[in-house]
């Protein structure tokens, strides 16, 4: 039955194929009803959502609505008070980094963690490196060349395995991030706010590598505050509000009012009238008149 509703999309011209192949697919992470809280805060409460193969999500929602704890919650990092997180249809009640790792979910943190005296190589494998000698164990970099130079294509890199890390521009850096989640065989790259200090120029490069891992299957989670950039990438928004899901927007949905007014609750337009209000004066509350002092 779903499949001829699918089909019936494509054919009516309301969804295309890629957006079909993405509904088509089963997703390999879910997280139902996850609840976190700390205390005297309800960081999560009952969150839900799917991540499907090949899907781009654009995770949105303003300062303190939860995404910093729904990412910890898919790291490992931080464990849930109560809920499901399903992945490859097995159910747990949380992770553990291992887990995490083990299952191909990597990130790209706003705070890169590169090691700048060392060159790109040495960064992606780090602690991973190929090794020869026996028992001298020593790094075999001809080795490690080859491993990094296919990684290094798939990003878009335009610069070589040897270069020093202290040599790039942030985007670059990015991509070295992102080459190192692929070396991990990563089936989601969760971005967040990874353009946050970037020029245009290399903005776009790095919306163009979200495009090439959406190419190659890979999931990605893209958290950002510049709404113009979600536009462009992503296949669905998810929309967080006071730990809460505040709803989703499919690709035709995809609009900056649509998600500005599922982040505050209403439209910006409309928030804006009632801030403009609420400066208007009232009522008087103290009036003084002809008030004289001694000199």
């Amino acid at each position: 039955m779903a499949q001829r509703l699918l089909a019936s999309a494509i054919n009516c011209g309301l969804m295309n194929y890629s957006e079909t192949s993405i509904a088509a697919t089963t997703p390999f992470l879910g997280l139902e009803n996850v609840r976190k809280t700390y205390p005297g805060v309800v960081a999560l409460d009952g969150f839900s959502m799917e991540v499907r193969p090949g899907e781009v999500i654009g995770l949105v929602g303003e300062n303190g609505a939860g995404k910093s704890t729904l990412m910890k919650i898919l790291g490992g990092v931080t464990r849930p008070d109560s809920g499901t997180i399903t992945v490859d249809g097995v159910a747990h009640d949380g992770l553990s980094v291992e887990a995490s790792l083990g299952s191909g979910i990597a990130f790209v943190h706003q705070e890169l963690n590169l090691f700048e005296n060392l060159d790109v190589a040495a960064n992606i494998f780090f602690g991973r490196e190929p090794l020869r000698g026996g028992p001298l164990r020593l790094v075999d970099r001809a080795r490690l060349r080859e491993m990094v130079a296919p990684l290094l294509k798939r990003v878009g890199a335009n610069f070589s395995a040897d270069t020093p890390v202290a040599n790039l521009s942030l985007a670059q850096q990015q991509m070295v991030e992102i080459a190192k989640a692929l070396s991990i065989k990563a089936r989601l790259v969760i971005l967040d706010e990874p353009t946050s200090s970037l020029p245009i120029a290399e903005t776009d490069k790095l919306l163009d590598v979200i495009k090439a891992l959406k190419a190659d299957g890979i999931s990605v989670i893209f958290i950002s505050h510049r709404l113009h950039e979600v536009e462009r990438v992503a296949d669905r928004v998810v929309v967080l509000r006071d730990g809460m899901l505040a709803g989703t927007l499919g690709k035709r949905d995809i609009g900056h009012d649509q998600m500005v007014k599922l982040m505050i609750g209403r439209m910006l337009k409309e928030r804006e009238k009632a801030s403009e209000a609420a400066r208007a004066p009232g009522a008087v509350a103290l009036a003084a008149k002809a008030i004289r002092t001694p000199t």
